[in-house]
């Protein structure tokens, strides 16, 4: 077995942290915060990031009002009285967990106590969606953040400057499942393995390299993993505690939120990187390592030029946006959009209640939330169009978003109500509804297929002079409406939304 040198080992892993640059070493801290405010870093860290939030008051206790008000709505649902086998005792308690757990969801709706005691139902609901979300970010796209974090800072170790963009380059739509599935592999097995004591320490050195193997070939399985780890650090795990441990001082500025950040967090980055090259290195097993850029010596700036070129592209590339459309076609389409929605609307209310009335949010003849959805189908759903089962679905999907946060927005902040399809079949809150969302797919078809290409066919007819004319006097009366909104206030009156 080679000798292990751990004084060129901490050189490197110091000259990476420290001797690059002021720009790399700052990104370097930023990572590292990131990291700190999701919970993927040491707990001190993280405690660092949270006496920030209280500094901030970004972190503070619920009313004791607002959660009477919950747990009064709770008590009142006809639900308990129709199904006796249902505890309100445990319903009460879950509102209790929610709102300790999230008490900024709380805080956030709060701030607007009409709103608050009208929808204290939709307030319970977002509170067990955020906790709902909260765990499945942790428990699946955290497992799948720490490949990315590996990624950058290998990528730091070959060169100057990386972006930090390139801590989402291993989130392919191709590799992102394996990935959650390998990082849950390596969580559990290392969680299962630390009720030994012993034996998790052990197991933590042993797979240690995991994180590494998917940063450089997110393709790798776990069983393909966890056997490259362990046999590349067969016989160097001891050494790689020792090294860890001649960084003692790494462990005392680790217990100093702020100065953890800047100096500890960057430098035990770097070591542990640096053991994954140096075992990479000496591996016999070279078929999972991919990337040729990693074969070469780490970053010295007086004998490299230029950047190393990586197999694993940017996640920028991977979502490129279709660009059949420009700028000008898709202002175009917006206000298409936004005048075909007003029309509607004026023709839905002429036929049910025989009057014209100006049915939009604003004073021109435009609903932005069509608009809005418009653009957003074609900026976003377009390159799907040559699969319309998939882009159907997709165009409700996000429809159905913009709609139920455009009403929750106006109830929230404005007390307003422009629609209610709380008689309708199938509403949520009466925000959105399946019929209306099924016009919405219909309608995003149409703008996919017909509607959006004749836009733009119609508009790159003319010169483009008198495109960017066009375009230019419609954006100066919109946000001439804006202005007219923020001094009178939305547009209101009979058969038009209005304050609730």
């Amino acid at each position: 077995m080679e000798n292990w040198d751990y004084k060129e080992i901490r050189r490197r892993s110091w000259d990476t942290a420290f001797k690059k640059g002021l720009g790399s070493w700052w990104t370097l801290v930023v990572v590292g915060a990131v990291f700190s405010f999701i919970g993927a870093a040491n707990a001190n860290q993280t405690a660092g990031i949270r006496i920030l939030d209280q500094f901030l008051g970004l972190e503070s206790t619920v009313s004791v009002s607002n959660v009477e008000i919950l747990k009064n709505h709770v008590l009142n649902l006809p639900v308990f009285a129709r199904f006796p086998f249902l505890s309100t005792e445990n319903a009460l308690n879950l509102i209790d967990a929610l709102t300790k757990s999230y008490a900024w969801v709380i805080q956030l709706f709060g701030a607007n106590a009409a709103y608050f005691n009208r929808n204290p139902g939709e307030v319970i609901w977002i509170l067990i969606a955020t906790a709902l979300l909260s765990v499945l970010l942790r428990f699946f796209v955290l497992n799948a953040s720490l490949i990315g974090r590996e990624r950058f800072l290998m990528e730091n170790r070959m060169q100057k400057n990386v972006r930090i963009r390139r801590t989402l380059a291993p989130y392919h739509r191709k590799y992102l499942l394996r990935l959650v599935w390998v990082g849950f592999c390596h969580r559990i097995t290392i969680l299962l393995w630390s009720m030994t004591v012993v034996g998790g320490v052990y197991k933590a050195y042993q797979y240690a390299m995991v994180p590494y193997l998917q940063a450089e070939n997110p393709q790798i399985t776990w069983r393909e993993a966890k056997k490259l780890s362990a046999d590349m650090t067969n016989g160097y795990k001891w050494n790689m505690f020792l090294t860890q441990l001649s960084y003692i001082y790494i462990f005392v500025l680790k217990l100093i939120p702020v100065l953890g950040l800047l100096v500890a967090l960057p430098l035990e980055y770097q070591l542990d990187t640096e053991f994954y090259f140096v075992l990479r290195e000496r591996s016999l097993e070279k078929r999972y390592f991919i990337e040729p850029a990693f074969d070469g010596l780490p970053y010295v700036e007086d004998n490299r030029e230029g950047e190393p070129l990586y197999l694993l592209d940017d996640l920028v590339d991977d979502l490129v946006i279709d660009s059949e459309y420009g700028l000008t076609d898709l202002i175009a389409v917006f206000f298409a959009f936004c005048f075909a929605g007003w029309c509607w609307e004026v023709l839905l209310h002429l036929m049910q209640h025989h009057e014209i009335v100006n049915r939009g949010t604003l004073y021109g003849p435009w609903l932005p939330i069509y608009g809005c959805g418009g653009v957003a189908i074609i900026f976003f759903l377009n390159r799907f169009k040559n699969n319309p089962t998939r882009l159907f679905l997709m165009t409700v999907g996000l429809c159905g978003v913009l709609e139920y946060a455009a009403s929750l927005i106006l109830d929230f902040i404005y007390n307003a109500s422009y629609w209610d399809y709380k008689e309708m079949f199938l509403n949520l809150n009466g925000r959105i509804c399946f019929a209306g969302l099924l016009l919405f797919g219909i309608g995003g078809m149409f703008g996919i297929y017909i509607a959006g290409p004749k836009i733009r066919e119609m508009i790159r007819s003319l010169p483009r002079k008198k495109q960017i004319l066009i375009c230019s006097v419609l954006v100066a009366l919109f946000i001439a409406d804006l202005i007219c909104v923020a001094v009178f206030g939305f547009n209101s009156g009979a058969g038009v939304g209005g304050s609730i």
